[in-house]
């Protein structure tokens, strides 16, 4: 009853946030039957039955939740490449990951090579972030950066068959670079979290980030009526 309650109130905050025009509406421009992979707090639609053994699951941004991922493998039974150059979530998929689940230890951005990543402020959080903002930013580390192309390269694919971000800002400059429009005509499925409630990002960015996969032929299948975070966009055929 609690767990109901605490749904409907944050539905609500984000029709009242939509209305005022402090968080972006993104419509559905596409109807599909869809599956829930994951958990409430990190889980994706994905249109239903549209993966297979071979098809090829790139997950970026795993933090301490690989739920959704392994949800997908226990299902179709397909290998997951995961990629992550947080410490904390390294050590949590080294332990935790079932075998075909593969893990790249670096983040996946617009750029490549070594770059600055923020670490949360409260040490029970996980994620991090290329951009500082009020909650990351007390400590940083060094990571390895790689772009869409090299996860092709290390992938060893000339397609994904769905490529989830959780990158913690770092989508929007990603969806903006050359290398993704070069490659999104061989990406079929994207699962991706916005980050439009960080103050130095705001809704703008997501709207243009929705132009920019409107305009390589991505439509917007799901959204998350209770975060307007998640989102799910499938390839227009």
């Amino acid at each position: 009853m609690q767990a109901t309650l605490l749904k409907t109130y944050r539905r609500l905050r984000v029709l009242s946030k939509q209305a005022l025009r402090i968080e972006p509406y993104v419509p559905l421009q596409t109807s599909t039957k869809l599956e829930f992979h994951g958990n409430d707090y990190c889980g994706w639609n994905i249109p239903r039955d549209s993966l297979r053994r071979a098809s090829v699951v790139v997950d970026v941004g795993l933090g301490e939740d690989i739920s959704f991922t392994t949800s997908l493998m226990a299902k179709y039974g397909c290998v997951a490449h995961g990629f992550d150059p947080t410490p904390r979530a390294i050590r949590f998929v080294r332990e935790s990951a079932p075998p075909g689940f593969v893990l790249h230890e670096v983040g996946v951005a617009a750029q490549r090579g070594p770059a600055e990543f923020y670490l949360p402020n409260e040490e029970a959080h996980v994620s991090g972030s290329l951009t500082k903002a009020g909650h990351v930013g007390s400590k940083k580390i060094q990571v390895q950066l790689i772009s869409l192309g090299d996860v092709f390269e290390r992938v060893g694919c000339e397609r994904i068959d769905l490529l989830k971000l959780d990158i913690e800002g770092a989508e929007y400059a990603l969806l903006a670079s050359d290398d993704f429009r070069r490659l999104a005509p061989n990406i079929e499925t994207i699962c991706i979290e916005f980050h439009h409630r960080w103050e130095v990002f705001g809704r703008r960015s997501t709207a243009d980030a929705v132009k920019t996969l409107n305009d390589l032929g991505f439509r917007c299948a799901w959204r998350s009526p209770v975060s307007n975070e998640e989102f799910l966009f499938v390839r227009r055929h």
